[in-house]
């Protein structure tokens, strides 16, 4: 897709559009630490593989899983979604955003404070320089920081040590005590990903046959069975069973490798709502449009034959649609995207100095189901309980899950739990407001995200 290089000298920014203060001031202070050249170029890079991506002019990545941006520059396109959001709102992602902007809104709310913190410049040259592949790690380690901060604690990042040893991330001092402090982010699994391009290997052979036959057709399947499991010819079959019987009444099954419903889709409401508005291609908004239904967490694969509006981000016409909204449910699939924290733990532990007491921040993103994330508590309070530090000063863990979510009804929320366990009770906890991304001042409960409704949008 040929775009232009003057795209963002055009005010793109509707009007009234509502400005975001926290967030400016979080993008523009990152992209002050490089040259003014070197972020247009990075920013065109982000917004031209963003578009081709949408409009299926690049191929998939050797993973094979598609992305909206380059895994060479996963900062640039955190930084393109912050301005896009201000700015230029007509080229936004709001699923991929949703899971980006709280973590930069929050930066920019604690920006004063952090600007304090010695060695904070030094550590986003890493993140916007080495560490542009990945900058989960360095976007953490600031979110720890700042809540140190407004708990009124000095806070110095530790300078690396390449080639010598690996140290901690950063000396706090707080009410008159010294920690080391070592932050760990976990990334989405590899069993995750592998599930994702199986289901894709399940669905898309039989997808393109029945769109080959001009059908709008929606299957819902609960997989019971690990996915590597599941015969490639499982869906194809059932949908078979389904076009034998002339399409008219739904097909349903359950067997031990799972159950679900094949049926004709119902294209009115799409159809309906497109006469009146255009509608995001990968939106919350719809895929309730294609399934009949909003849930969190969802994973729907779908191929549309659809014109697309002026914006190409977005469906003005939709002739056809065919839907695979799936679930996976095994107690092995579950287990498996249940990672613990022990080895991030143990690594942690491994970084920590032998003079002054220890904490660990272990943090992820709870975005695989409720099921999982129920499993993966228990795993976590058993590890934390039951780990030796072998003779190192770890006195607390705090282990902090962010669950992202973009709704039908709301660009963006954001729930966030924390977990935390002291190894002597004697020892107060340095930091007693555990929550790094919502506000301060915000609704809170006592209870786990996974058990409730979102808390902050």
């Amino acid at each position: 897709m040929k775009i232009s290089a003057d795209f963002f000298e055009v005010n793109l920014r509707p009007p009234g559009w509502p400005d975001d203060p926290d967030l400016r001031r979080a993008v523009e202070w990152f992209i002050s630490f490089i040259s003014a050249d070197e972020w247009r170029s990075r920013r065109f890079a982000a917004l031209e593989r963003f578009l081709n991506a949408v409009t299926g002019n690049i191929a998939e990545d050797a993973s094979g899983v598609g992305r909206f941006f380059s895994a060479d520059d996963q900062f640039a396109w955190y930084l393109f979604l912050g301005q896009a959001n201000l700015d230029h709102p007509t080229v936004y992602d709001f699923m991929f955003g949703s899971r980006v902007l709280p973590i930069l809104r929050s930066i920019g709310r604690s920006l004063d404070l952090l600007k304090g913190v010695e060695g904070v410049g030094q550590r986003v040259q890493r993140m916007l320089g080495p560490e542009r592949r990945q900058p989960n790690g360095g976007l953490f380690e600031l979110l720890v920081a700042a809540a140190y901060r407004r708990e009124g604690a000095e806070v110095r990042f530790v300078p690396e040590q390449p080639g010598v040893k690996k140290m901690h991330d950063m000396d706090i001092r707080i009410r008159g005590q010294e920690w080391a402090v070592e932050c760990k982010r976990m990334e989405l699994g590899e069993y995750t990903e592998k599930e994702r391009s199986r289901a894709r290997e399940l669905w898309l052979p039989t997808a393109h046959e029945v769109q080959r036959r001009g059908l709008d057709v929606l299957a819902k399947v609960r997989f019971a069975s690990e996915l590597d499991d599941i015969s490639p010819e499982y869906l194809a079959r059932h949908t078979a069973q389904w076009m034998s019987g002339g399409f008219l009444a739904p097909h349903r099954w359950e067997d031990r490798n799972g159950s679900g419903c094949i049926e004709r889709l119902d294209m009115s409401r799409l159809k309906a709502l497109l006469k009146t508005d255009d509608i995001a291609l990968h939106s919350a908004r719809m895929m309730e449009l294609l399934t009949g239904e909003y849930k969190r967490n969802a994973k729907i694969i779908h191929i549309l034959l659809a014109k697309m509006a002026e914006n190409p981000l977005y469906v003005a016409e939709c002739d056809q649609a065919i839907v695979l909204d799936w679930e996976s449910h095994s107690p092995a699939a579950i287990d498996g995207k249940a990672r613990d924290v022990l080895k991030r733990l143990a690594d942690g532990v491994r970084q920590l100095p032998d003079d002054r007491p220890g904490v660990i921040h272990i943090g992820f993103e709870a975005v695989d189901g409720d099921d999982v994330e129920r499993l993966r508590y228990d795993k976590v309070v058993r590890t934390i309980t039951n780990f030796d530090p072998q003779g190192k000063g770890l006195e607390h863990v705090y282990v902090h899950w962010f669950a992202p979510e973009s709704s039908p009804n709301r660009s963006e929320a954001f729930d966030e739990t924390c977990h935390w366990a002291g190894r002597r009770p004697e020892h107060l906890r340095p930091l007693r407001d555990d929550m790094l991304v919502l506000a301060p001042d915000g609704p809170t409960r006592e209870a786990v995200h996974w058990d409730g409704m979102t808390q902050q949008d």
